[in-house]
């Protein structure tokens, strides 16, 4: 269960102290009664970088001093300075509500660039929850505020936050494009740019880990720490020892990484980072849950946990809570740990944290399964493939909004120019009118000006009309095409099998001749474990070769979609009753034969399956419907899970009578092919 993603959260957390420190730095001349409040406020940003507690201390005991009078710019650093603490302290509901009062303190002093900076701050907050998607639409919509020419700072604000959006949305490209070029605006030898630079370092060391090419990782953050290590402060030294380990793992040096997540450890305590010791003894949790090591997990986990617990920080005590959970039932223990892992599934469902309570779930079942607890572990993956369902229908409706929300700030931003012009157009004739003598003349002009005007009017119309046409276009393929393979979704099979279930019988017995409709489920075996080897990318490669794979092993008229995660469905009519084991033995020898390229590594990919033909044991649609067939496959599927995977399992018939056998068979499948209720023929893949 891995919590790099809380990694994050640190990187905004030394933004906002980078920014503070520079505009102390460079900010104009202050009144002499505000000199020493500003000095104290940057002694205390400096203090941060190395005793953190000992800085938050001394900025309370400064509020508390403070005059009614103060002026605007003292209240303005001192915000800026007490968001950048709360968040390296862990604090993060008091970071932003401390950026709420920024940005109503900025607006009653019409101070638009820190406005902008309060409100780019929201960024934070929805990667917090994990919805990078809405984070891109929300800079998309921010970033004409900030004009052609924003300052250094605001830009590097918005290059960094695209930066984490990108990345959280495994573009990572366009995520490296955006830390290169706050690398370059980085050239100096004065502290705040400094410090900026050291973090960019981290962030593109952590970049390239996930881009799976841990070798530039680590030699990023080496040659960071090597250069600096002399004038580095502790905090981002305990960044940069992270990155530099968590590349170490990833390269299997683990006593490397495990001795440089301890230097890191070491760093963040003389530093007071409690957040960061939380994240960093989660990863060395997680790393020996991945090495089976459980009881040093267990300890590594209980010790985050405490970390996790003192600053408050819900997403760390999660993961701490998660982690001990796996790390006690991988000992055996699991009545210890289910109330561990039932409490964070429960937490992850109320919060609507879907993506993640699938990989929980879907750990949880595995858990099970290896303790030889099936009818838990089959409970757990009911509950996965509910979620799953649920998360798609989520994460299209998600995409949908992000590109209306940005046709909507693009159509704005046309209003707003559009009457800009309007207005010019207005204080031109007011003007003229006023010159009598050229009446006629100006008649003329403003005559040809609203010809003019009508024409490019019209012809801005019929643009915006086709780029809307396009939109359309676009929504609509979005709506019932899988984003990542291209395949058709489950709305485009869920509206062809209605229309199929409509039919009289005798138009659907003659559509299929003599052969029958063969639904088949198709799952990815170990594809966790192709995530948790080479990571995302290679993962998402692999689910693009196997659904083209799929698509060339069947006819044209056959229908192959993504069924969710790691799971497809082919639906093929009309196949001939003897040749339908070996169509679904043709699907099993197109994925499972050669290994997927993924460029560096070479990826060994098997599949289970489970299939039904249709009408199945002679029984009508309207008694044994799609969705049964579409359940009873699944059972197929888990039937060949359980049973040593590889293969596939076609659910041929049923025993006499059907309806008594077939109501057996939905309640207990293994048991019902155990006792030849269920008539199956196993079809097994390719070695």
């Amino acid at each position: 269960m891995t919590v790099l993603f809380l990694f994050a959260s640190l990187r905004r957390a030394t933004l906002a102290g980078a920014v503070l420190l520079a505009t102390l730095l460079c900010a104009a001349p202050a009144r002499a009664d505000d000199a020493a409040l500003l000095a104290e406020l940057r002694a205390i940003s400096d203090l941060s970088y190395s005793a953190n507690p000992a800085a938050i201390k001394r900025l309370e005991e400064l509020r508390a001093t403070l005059p009614q009078n103060v002026s605007y710019r003292v209240q303005r650093e001192l915000l800026l300075t007490r968001n950048s603490l709360q968040r390296d302290a862990g604090q993060a509901e008091q970071a932003a509500e401390t950026l709420d009062t920024l940005r109503e303190l900025a607006q009653a002093n019409n101070d638009r660039d820190t406005v902008l900076l309060a409100r780019l701050g929201r960024a934070d907050r929805l990667l917090d929850q994990g919805k990078p998607m809405q984070v891109l639409a929300l800079l998309d919509a921010l970033r004409p505020q900030l004009g052609a020419h924003p300052s250094r700072l605001l830009q590097n604000w918005l290059d960094l936050a695209y930066g984490d959006a990108y990345s959280g949305t495994s573009q990572f490209d366009k995520a490296l494009s955006r830390y290169l070029a706050v690398l370059s605006r980085t050239e100096g030898d004065d502290v705040a740019t400094l410090r900026e630079r050291l973090q960019v370092m981290m962030l593109i060391s952590r970049l390239y880990v996930n881009m799976n090419n841990p070798e530039k990782g680590l030699a990023m953050a080496t040659s960071a720490l090597d250069t600096y290590r002399s004038v580095m402060p502790a905090r981002p030294m305990a960044w940069l020892l992270f990155a530099q380990g968590t590349a170490y793992i990833s390269l299997e040096r683990n006593a490397e990484g495990l001795a440089a997540f301890e230097a890191a450890l070491a760093t963040a305590e003389r530093a007071g980072l409690v957040a960061m010791e939380g994240v960093i003894l989660g990863n060395v949790a997680d790393h020996y849950l991945r090495a089976k090591e459980y009881a040093k997990a267990e300890k590594a986990s209980r010790r985050a946990l405490v970390k996790s617990v003192q600053v408050n920080d819900v997403s760390s005590v999660l993961m701490a809570k998660a982690n001990l959970g796996f790390a006690l039932g991988g000992q055996g223990k699991l009545d210890a740990a289910l109330p561990y892992i039932r409490e964070v599934i429960d937490d992850l469902r109320s919060s609507n944290s879907l993506g993640d309570l699938v990989n929980m779930l879907d750990e949880t079942s595995r858990m099970f399964e290896a303790a030889g607890r099936s009818q838990e572990a089959l409970r757990f993956v009911r509950d996965q493939q509910t979620v799953q369902k649920k998360l798609l229908v989520s994460e299209r409706d998600q995409a949908v909004a992000a590109l209306q929300e940005k046709f909507e700030a693009d159509r704005r931003q046309r209003q707003i120019d559009q009457l800009a012009r309007d207005n010019q157009v207005k204080d031109t004739v007011i003007s003229n009118k006023r010159q009598e003598q050229l009446i006629i003349a100006v008649a003329a002009a403003l005559l040809l000006a609203a010809g003019v005007f009508v024409y490019v009017q019209y012809r801005r119309a019929r643009r915006a009309n086709a780029a809307l046409a396009r939109l359309n276009v676009q929504l609509e393929y979005h709506a019932t095409r899988d984003p990542l393979t291209g395949l058709f979704n489950r709305r485009v099979f869920t509206e062809r099998m209605q229309r199929r279930a409509g039919l009289p019988e005798a138009e659907r017995r003659q559509q299929r001749g003599s052969g029958v409709d063969v639904l088949t489920i198709i799952d990815i075996d170990h594809f966790k474990s192709i995530n948790d080897r080479w990571g995302h990318a290679v993962g998402d490669r692999t689910l693009v070769e196997v659904a083209r794979r799929l698509t060339e092993a069947v006819r044209t008229s056959d229908m192959v979609l993504r069924w969710g995660g790691e799971e497809f469905l082919v639906f093929a009519p009309g196949v001939p009753v003897d040749q339908v084991d070996g169509m679904v033995e043709r699907l099993l020898a197109a994925i499972g034969t050669l290994p997927v390229d993924c460029g560096d590594v070479q990826v060994p990919v098997k599949i289970s399956a489970g299939a039904v033909p249709m009408p199945f044991c002679d029984l009508p649609e309207t008694q044994f419907s799609w969705e049964k067939a579409v359940q009873l496959a699944d059972m197929g599927l888990y039937h060949a899970k359980t049973h040593g995977r590889n293969r596939a399992v076609v659910v041929a018939g049923l025993a006499e009578p059907v309806r008594p056998s077939l109501a057996r068979t939905e309640s207990d499948f293994d048991g019902a092919v155990a006792q030849g209720i269920v008539q199956v023929a196993v079809v097994a893949g390719p070695d």
